[in-house]
C-alpha cells in the first residue's frame, strides 16, 4: 500500500495532509514495526526540528483513530503503534516480540464469541480488539 491510499484515508477522516503526519506515516512505512511515540520522534526530529513530543502524541492519536495506526500495549506496558496495511477493512495484527514487525492477520472468528455474549449476557457487543504477540517465522 503506498502513501496516496493513506492520503485518502486522511482526506476520507477530514485530516489535514500536513508534511508531519506524512512523515509520520513514512516512518512506519519505511521500518514496517511497531513503534513508541518516542521512538517515532527519535527518528523525526533532525527531518522536522520544529516537531515537538507532544505533537507525535497527538499525530499517532488521529492516525490511529483514522484506522492508518493500530495501537497495542507493549510487554513493558507502554503503548506502540504499528501501520496498518488495510485501513478500510475488518482484520487484526501479529506482532513479533524479538524483531517487532507488524503482519497482517486478515482472519477474525468473533461471530461465535459476540453470539454467545448477546445470548448469554444479554449485552450487545459493538467491537473488539484483539492483540497477537508471539515469534514470526524468520525470528523463531
Amino acid at each position: 500500500m503506498g502513501m496516496e491510499t493513506y492520503i485518502q484515508v486522511l482526506k476520507n477522516n477530514r485530516l489535514k495532509v500536513t508534511p508531519r503526519r506524512k512523515a509520520i506515516i513514512g516512518v512506519f512505512m519505511k521500518h514496517g514495526v511497531r513503534m513508541g511515540p518516542y521512538e517515532l520522534y527519535e527518528k523525526l526530529k533532525r527531518k522536522l526540528p520544529k516537531l515537538g513530543l507532544p505533537t507525535v502524541y497527538r499525530i499517532l492519536e488521529e492516525l490511529k483513530d483514522a484506522g492508518i495506526l493500530v495501537q497495542s500495549l507493549a510487554e513493558d506496558r507502554r503503548l506502540r503503534y504499528a501501520l496498518c496495511a488495510c485501513p478500510d477493512e475488518h482484520h487484526h495484527h501479529f506482532t513479533c516480540r524479538k524483531c517487532k514487525k507488524v503482519e497482517e492477520v486478515e482472519f477474525c472468528n468473533f461471530n461465535g464469541l459476540s453470539s454467545f455474549i448477546e445470548k448469554n449476557l444479554n449485552a450487545k457487543v459493538e467491537s473488539h480488539n484483539l492483540q497477537i504477540e508471539g515469534l514470526c517465522a524468520r525470528c523463531r
